[in-house]
């Protein structure tokens, strides 16, 4: 790099890249790696990343005229492995020298303007279909797969809802509370027999699966803050599902039977 101008194009391109890897999924170790890869790719002699699960803080440049800069993430909640795989996949081709600089900032906001992947509607359909076959391996039959379906349905809408309207905690509690909900009042009206298999339908889609699996490649690539921050929450999602299920099952009498 010549200029101070082209450290500044050179660090908004790393910050851009590893803003829609981070906030769309990805662990704070593939996000480093891409951001190295970028800006190396670049032309910066150093590059510097320190990622965690809230903000992206770099640095650029040559030795003793590094640019540094920084970029909050707000939410991480917009889960979307399509992008994160788009963005990798742009670096390794910027990196082979397929694309220039104007072309990556041109992709990236193509990336980040597109729509998902799969219509929401369809991820509803699966998060239903989903919930109603983990009511089966449960020990549930017909029954509560339609009533797991049903449930797990209403968690996912009901989660989607309220996106970035308040706390993610929350947000799990009240979907949880509502699947839940008609989970058990299906069970008290003689709809279905099994309340174990029909909660655990209501509550699979908002199982803290992805936050749990980067927790552990976090931790096992060193990051330990980033990997321990991930692990809390999902400790906390796992505490708001559990708190909503014990509330709805102290409210509601209702018989239980467990699947031999």
């Amino acid at each position: 790099m010549s200029s101070g101008q082209g450290q500044d194009r050179v660090l908004d391109l790393c910050l851009r890249a590893g803003d829609l890897m981070l906030k769309h999924g990805a662990e704070t170790s593939r996000v480093e790696e891409t951001i190295v890869r970028v800006g190396r790719a670049s032309g910066a002699k150093l590059v510097h990343s320190f990622v965690t699960p809230t903000g992206i803080f770099i640095s650029v440049g040559a030795a003793g005229a590094e640019k540094t800069g920084l970029i909050r993430i707000r939410t991480t909640s917009a889960i979307n492995l399509y992008k994160v795989h788009e963005v990798n996949d742009l670096s390794r081709r910027f990196e082979r020298g397929q694309l220039t600089i104007d072309e990556m900032f041109d992709r990236l906001n193509a990336i980040d303007a597109a729509p998902p992947h799969y219509r929401i509607r369809y991820q509803h359909v699966a998060a239903a279909i989903s919930s109603g076959a983990f009511t089966m391996l449960f020990g549930g039959g017909w029954s509560e797969f339609l009533i797991g379906s049903v449930c797990g349905w209403l968690s996912n809408t009901t989660m989607e809802s309220m996106f970035e309207h308040v706390p993610r905690f929350l947000r799990v509690f009240i979907a949880a509370l509502v699947g839940v909900l008609v989970a058990a009042l299906s069970v008290k009206s003689g709809f279905s027999s099994n309340l174990e298999a029909a909660v655990i339908g209501a509550v699979i889609p908002l199982v803290p699966g992805l936050s749990l699996t980067n927790a552990i490649r976090d931790l096992m690539a060193g990051e330990l803050l980033s990997g321990v921050a991930r692990a809390s929450e999902a400790t906390l999602t796992a505490f708001a599902i559990a708190v909503a299920v014990a509330l709805v099952l102290s409210f509601i009498s209702v018989g239980v039977e467990v699947a031999p």
